[in-house]
């Protein structure tokens, strides 16, 4: 097995085409073909099913591509380790980031890069089992979670608050704080995803029950909703834009938090690429 056949595999399994992972990679078709084929032969497996509707990957491949995939992990410590002794950080970071961290993202990723800008940052978006998912199958370095999480290293950032949406013509919108209590007959629409733990965890721990009437994952969605009277929500403060037309936000007495942070599979073995931009986003924070 070559470093050659690693890539090969992986774009193919990337673009689900022969055609397009050449394209990539800057080869003939016939040369991908081979590649794979080659590689089918040495390890004595089926990898890739052909057909006319596409390429699948089977069970066996599934599962080497798994190690493919930390080959090619490991491939890109050894530069960046021979880019370090050479004076130059250089390299891709893959970054997979929740829905909710997008007030943080924009930032951290500018100054990343204006301190480190021959480090190329690729970003994956999805819920928090996605992006764990994404880790533990090396898909991605490093992800932003939020805590708790089993099975993987986490890096705690920063404490995010959730506040009470509202339109800005409910009754409530002129108090300066509301509790639970306040909240739970009204109509209310859930957030699903990342925070709908720590939401149904506060009113569980208050013996409140909320009169869900949505659960919506879009955080954009969500809003309108709020902006049309439909219902009222909770969201993470860094999620949102500080201000929004016809909405209007209330802390919520007492407090409610959640843990955001960094995630990686093995804080031990992290690249020094990925070392660099955890050590950057935890001053980035306190900053």
């Amino acid at each position: 097995m070559t470093l050659l056949q690693c890539h090969v595999f992986l774009a193919v399994c990337n673009q689900r085409s022969f055609t397009k992972a050449g394209e990539v990679l800057n080869m003939t078709q016939s040369a991908v073909s081979q590649a794979i084929s080659n590689l089918e032969g040495e390890l004595g497996v089926t990898l890739l099913h052909r057909s006319r509707q596409g390429i699948a990957i089977t069970h066996i491949g599934e599962r080497v591509l798994s190690h493919v995939r930390e080959i090619i992990r490991h491939e890109g410590c050894l530069r960046e380790e021979a880019s370090l002794a050479a004076g130059v950080e250089a390299g891709t970071l893959r970054i997979a980031s929740i829905p909710s961290a997008s007030g943080l993202l924009p930032g951290l990723l500018a100054t990343f890069k204006a301190r480190f800008p021959n480090v190329q940052p690729v970003l994956f978006d999805g819920g928090t089992d996605e992006v764990c998912s994404w880790l533990e199958s090396h898909v991605v370095d490093v992800a932003f979670v939020t805590m708790p999480v089993a099975g993987l290293d986490v890096l705690e950032l920063l404490q995010d608050q959730l506040l009470l949406f509202l339109p800005m013509s409910h009754p409530m919108a002129g108090k300066g704080a509301v509790t639970l209590d306040d909240v739970v007959g009204e109509p209310f629409i859930l957030p699903k995803g990342d925070s709908e733990h720590v939401i149904r965890g506060a009113f569980r721990s208050r013996s409140l029950t909320p009169k869900v009437e949505f659960e919506v994952r879009d955080i954009a969605t969500i809003l309108a909703m709020v902006q049309e009277g439909i219902g009222v929500t909770i969201l993470p403060e860094m999620a949102i834009l500080p201000s929004l037309p016809n909405v209007q936000r209330l802390c919520i007495r007492p407090n409610i938090t959640r843990q955001v942070g960094l995630a990686v599979r093995n804080m031990a073995a992290i690249s020094p690429i990925c070392a660099d931009f955890l050590l950057h986003a935890k001053d980035y924070v306190q900053r």
